[in-house]
């Protein structure tokens, strides 16, 4: 039977070779080496490249390809494979282990080029994974990481080969399934201030059974600490909010108290100021901190801390709070066997199985604006100076609003459970009477099951109840108490145990997806031209995935609650829920029937300039019971000039369907980031925050604003809005975070991608010891997405609606599409609703430049003492262009060099990953360095942020036959994130910035 196998090693420079850990042979893999053609004990293997279905005896890609190895993995000192990819340049780093809040569940997702995790398909061998959320996105935790021999990455589209989501590109981990022996591996690591420490145990074992069969079976554990923000400088202070536990109010501007009134108790504070509530029975105004009376502590104390984060107004302090990165137990079991029946028959199966636990944790529950509440005047708990207050308005027995954060319910806890299993079983072999034609055929189901858990949330209509009740719920003897003690909602509550049970609220979600998976693939040789074979593959799939999620019936309970029209308080249904975010369920499916065919085309050979010449062409049909019939396809050409130089290049069509969250996700609750209206050192008005808010760039006339000259433009479309004239010259907007929905369109259409890649291969052809051992690579991509499925961020809403940027509302007008996208609350002028829901906005356009330089050598060919060799790689990208157009024909937002408070979207336009490597018998030594380029804060373009470059060591001792040990330091010099706002979280972006610190990590292999 022929040996069709996943290419193991490298196409010309193609090969990432990172920081290699070395040790004898027969310990570890030997670090893989860049060459042009197939070592002899691989001389007789047909090669699938990442990227086409048609095997070959070469190692020609047509496609950029990165491979990195298992070595650098070990190299990165991480229990989690999205480390080392995300160190990649060609990734942006999204949502992982560091995403507390905004969080994907403790998921670890992956994207090429920043254009979104949906967009960057993840492969097995190959072969599909069962994806891990309604988005239709792998979690990389599920992979067997102690299997892993190499990761092979192709830039562009790739849609003709694998179907749908395969726009950005394709990952694609390839496993160690022939391996024999047993092999144990342990690492521990932590940070040098004695946290953040991790640990793995793995055990594998491999064999052959019979005289035809091999199976494998391995299984790994691994384990991650959580850090808490407060344990890291940068972090300690953030996650700026107004929702405090003294518990806040905002008068209605209908029916505010008199200035004279608010001013004989707090010199200097008005009417339409955000009043805080004292201990001690007093009031204190937010803005200045006015008659501020702390309690002490971080949380209170930390926006008052001299510094860059300082701030004239109060603020509370969230950030110390959150987790800095989740905690996470891992378990991993994959198996795999093989038997030949006869050489035109093998069996083949696969068992995957995961399980993980993880969390994450936020600060007390806020209940504030759109989920706060509303205070009758009758309240038992009001003290003589906030009564009096009251009594000085136009009608003294109208209700007030309430924002209070539940610090007496503890932190919110969300704890996820998750169990993953995958089985493939299929067989292959050659078809006889054929010129050397094989088959493949296997059925895949995959299934995620996974319960989060949340604790701290609390009933708004349960304390509702208890500020209505005329003995704020504790009874009066007469009158049995709604929880003993009640609720005094004014300054730090104390709750008793049945008062916690009584507007407490545990909830349990259960989500479950899975995937069916039929394919068969056909390939071989179909007749010789004068230049080589013509080769073909030919398939089909099927596939199915099935989502179902279970919202708890907390989640998206409702309830009649109070809220002020503008003129009287009225009764109206709202999510009942405050803390974590109210849920609805979510059920949906889709299905696809799939068609495609690959051709290999040589066209010229052994000309001048001409050694080869041939085309790759394919094509794909694909049926979805969601959108219907789309196409794919590509034209690929590889060029070898002479033996040193090669061309290569291709255009590519790609489609991406929607997933079934895009499509059918209820509208949801969700509280998106604005930031804070005044920032930096010294303090300073900042484009971010409530345009609206006196203090914002927007409005504020201090310091050198250039929008000051639109001051009067913002006013009066702020009024518009709903902004009410008696506060509009006094309006401030205390949180960072505003009320928004977002959720899924039905309606969608597929995405289409059209994307093309140039480059050139070299390899060294010179005998000099300096120069024989170079390599290099430099690829051009262009990848244009049109009919992009997403939303306008809140950010953009306002960014856009209030004419930032020179020409989204030149007029101001307040049906301006951006400005319908969110509303405002017309008693106070906060916003109190943002919409998020998805739709096929315009476009989204990148291009640039990959490179990648390699060079080594052996010390005694260079005139040195024979002290083994030197292995040197560079790789890196240049980003020459990051576009997005939100509405069609609309004007495109230039993101190239920027970061923002959205995950994924920190688009330096330089990155680089340099390795030194010295290798002397049993021993190696190796230096990373990873580079990361300075960035423009998107949302504040005055403000840059610096390069960074984080320095990792790494060591390896082969001790015997039996045992190796490695050991590194990471983030040598200990550089911290910057610091920006609005941030994406912590007042940084925790993805792509390191957040630990300096680390390290040992490490021991036995093999046997």
């Amino acid at each position: 039977m022929t040996d069709t196998t996943y290419r193991r090693r490298l196409l010309g420079t193609s090969m990432f070779a990172g920081a290699a850990l070395v040790a004898a042979a027969s310990l570890m893999a030997a670090p893989a080496m860049a060459q042009t053609a197939p070592q002899e004990d691989d001389a007789v293997d047909d090669i699938v490249v990442t990227g086409s279905r048609i095997a070959r005896q070469d190692y020609v890609a047509n496609s950029p390809i990165v491979t990195v190895t298992a070595e650098d993995f070990q190299a990165t000192g991480s229990v989690n494979i999205d480390t080392l990819i995300n160190d990649l340049p060609q990734f942006t780093p999204a949502a992982n282990a560091t995403s507390n809040n905004p969080s994907n569940g403790g998921q670890a997702n992956v994207q090429l080029r920043g254009l979104g995790t949906t967009r960057t398909l993840v492969l097995m061998n190959g072969r599909r994974l069962v994806a891990s959320n309604a988005s239709s996105v792998v979690d990389l935790n599920i992979l067997p990481t102690a299997l892993i021999s190499s990761i092979e990455t192709i830039t562009g589209g790739a849609s003709s080969t694998y179907g749908s989501d395969a726009v950005a590109g394709v990952l694609n981990f390839l496993l160690d399934d022939d391996f024999e022996g047993v092999r144990l591996d342990v690492q521990y690591g932590e940070s040098d201030r004695n946290d953040a420490d991790s640990n793995s145990v793995n055990l594998t074992i491999g064999g052959k059974f019979g005289d035809r069969g091999h199976a494998v079976l391995s299984f790994d554990y691994s384990h991650r600490s959580p850090i808490f923000n407060a344990a890291r400088p940068f972090s300690a202070i953030s996650g700026f909010s107004g929702a405090s536990p003294l518990g806040s109010t905002v008068f209605d501007a209908q029916n505010l108290p008199t200035t004279a009134v608010v001013n004989g108790f707090i010199t200097g504070a008005v009417a339409a100021n955000t009043f805080g509530f004292n201990n001690n029975g007093t009031l204190f105004t937010y803005q200045g901190a006015r008659d501020y009376v702390s309690p002490g502590g971080i949380d209170y104390e930390g926006f008052r801390t001299a510094g860059p984060l300082q701030q004239t107004d109060f603020a509370y302090n969230t950030g110390p709070l959150n987790y800095g990165v989740l905690p996470q137990n891992r378990y991993n079991v994959f198996g795999t066997a093989t038997y030949e029946i006869n050489p035109s028959a093998e069996v083949y199966t696969e068992f995957l199985f995961s399980q993980y636990e993880t969390s994450n944790l936020l600060a007390a529950s806020p209940a504030a604006a759109g989920t706060g509440f509303r205070v009758p005047s009758t309240n038992p708990f009001i003290s003589s100076e906030l009564r009096a207050v009251l009594n000085s308005r136009p009608n003294p027995a109208g209700t007030f609003r309430l924002d209070k954060r539940f610090s007496a319910l503890g932190s919110r806890v969300g704890n996820e459970a998750v169990s993953v299993y995958q089985i493939t079983t299929g067989i292959r072999g050659d078809l006889e009477g054929t010129r050397d034609w094989t088959y493949d055929a296997y059925l895949s189901y995959g299934r995620v099951d996974d319960t989060t858990t949340q604790t701290g949330n609390v009933s708004r209509s349960a304390v509702q109840r208890l500020l209505d009740d005329p003995f704020g719920g504790a009874g009066n003897g007469a009158t049995a108490a709604l929880c003993a003690g009640g609720f005094n909602p004014f300054g730090e509550s104390t709750l008793s145990a049945a008062c916690q049970a009584y507007i407490g609220r545990t909830s349990k979600n259960t989500t479950v997806n899975d995937q069916r998976v039929f394919e068969i693939n056909l390939q071989g040789g179909v007749f010789d031209l004068p230049a080589g074979e013509v080769r073909v593959a030919l398939g089909g799939t099927y596939r199915e995935q099935n989502y179902n999620f279970v919202a708890d019936a907390s989640l998206s309970a409702t309830a009649l609650l109070p809220s002020f029209n503008g003129t009287t308080t009225v009764l109206t249904v709202q999510n009942d829920i405050a803390g974590f975010n109210a849920q609805n369920s979510l059920s949906g499916a889709d299905q696809v029937f799939e068609g495609y065919g690959e051709i290999l085309i040589p066209l010229l050979r052994d000309l001048p300039f001409i050694q080869s010449l041939e085309t790759n062409l394919g094509y794909r049909v694909s049926s979805y019971d969601s959108v219907g019939v789309v196409e794919s396809y590509k034209a690929d050409a590889n060029w070898v000039i002479f033996d040193a130089l090669t061309a290569r290049g291709g255009i590519q069509r790609a489609v991406r369907a929607p997933s079934i969250g895009e499509l059918f996700s209820p509208q949801n609750t969700n509280f998106p980031s604005v930031g804070s209206p005044t920032g930096g050192t010294p303090v300073a008005p900042q484009f971010s925050g409530d345009p609206c808010d006196i203090r914002s760039a927007y409005r504020s006339t201090s310091g050198s604003n250039l929008a000051a000259t639109t001051n009067a433009a913002v006013r009066t479309l702020c009024l518009a809005q709903g902004v009410p004239t008696q506060v509009i010259d006094t309006y401030t907007f205390p949180n960072q975070q505003v009320q928004g929905l977002s959720g899924g369109n039905p309606n969608l259409f597929e995405e289409t991608a059209d994307s093309y890649t140039v480059g050139l291969v070299f390899q060294s052809p010179f005998s000099n010891a300096w120069l024989s051992g170079f390599s290099g690579s430099l690829d051009y991509y262009n990848i244009e997405i049109a009919n992009v499925v997403g939303t306008v961020s809140v950010t953009e809403q306002f960014r856009r609606c209030y004419n930032s940027d020179g020409v989204s509302n030149p007029t101001y007008d307040p049906n301006n599409v951006y400005c319908t996208l969110f509303s405002r609350d017309r008693a106070s002028g906060q916003v109190t609703n943002t919409f998020e829901t998805n739709a096929n906005l315009g476009a989204l356009q990148t291009s640039g430049i990959d490179f990648q330089i390699d060079w080594n050598a052996a010390l005694v060919d260079l005139g040195l003492p024979d002290w083994g060799s030197l292995r040197v790689n560079v790789t890196g990208t240049k980003l020459e262009e990051y576009k997005r157009q939100d509405l069609p024909g609309g004007a495109f937002t230039d993101r190239t060099g920027t970061l923002s408070n959205t995950f994924g979207l920190t688009l330096p336009e330089w990155k680089s990953l340099t390795s030194v490597n010295w290798n002397m018998g049993p021993v190696g030594l190796g230096v990373r360095w990873r580079y990361q380029g300075s960035a423009l804060n998107f949302n504040n373009r005055a403000q840059v942020i610096d390069a960074i470059d984080y320095f990792d060591l790494n060591a390896s001792w082969a001790v015997n036959d039996t045992v190796a040990l490695r050991a590194g330091v990471n983030n040598l010099t200990d550089e911290m994130p910057p610091v920006y706002a609005p941030a994406v979280a912590a007042n940084t972006d925790p993805s792509a910035y390191d957040v630990l610190g300096r680390r390290y990590y040992v490490g021991l292999t036995a093999r046997f």
